[in-house]
């Protein structure tokens, strides 16, 4: 996982925190937040996959803390991982 200076000063930061907040309301509909991406610009979709898939890379970080309630995730994330390190492809900035 890479060590970033003063995360906590960054914008992403700030959003992984809006994301965290929005998560934590049981109201939250993961499938409306999908049904969302196709009204995004291609180029945001495909920078939103960047994303998704730097985020399985940490989730899958056997550094990382987890315990039982996010250990399912985090299994599941290796094999994505590893599938994706066999089988990826080259996602461009277009």
């Amino acid at each position: 996982m890479k060590k970033i200076d003063n995360l906590r000063e960054t914008k992403e930061y700030r959003l992984a925190m809006q994301v965290e907040n929005a998560l934590n309301d049981y109201g939250f509909d993961y499938a409306v937040f999908a049904a969302s991406i196709p009204l995004m610009h291609p180029t945001l979709q495909q920078n939103l996959y960047k994303l998704l898939k730097e985020c399985l890379v940490v989730m899958a970080d056997d550094k990382r803390r987890y315990d039982d309630r996010n250990r399912a995730s985090h299994e599941e994330a290796k094999d994505i991982v590893a599938y994706l390190e066999e089988n990826g492809h080259y996602i461009p900035h277009i």
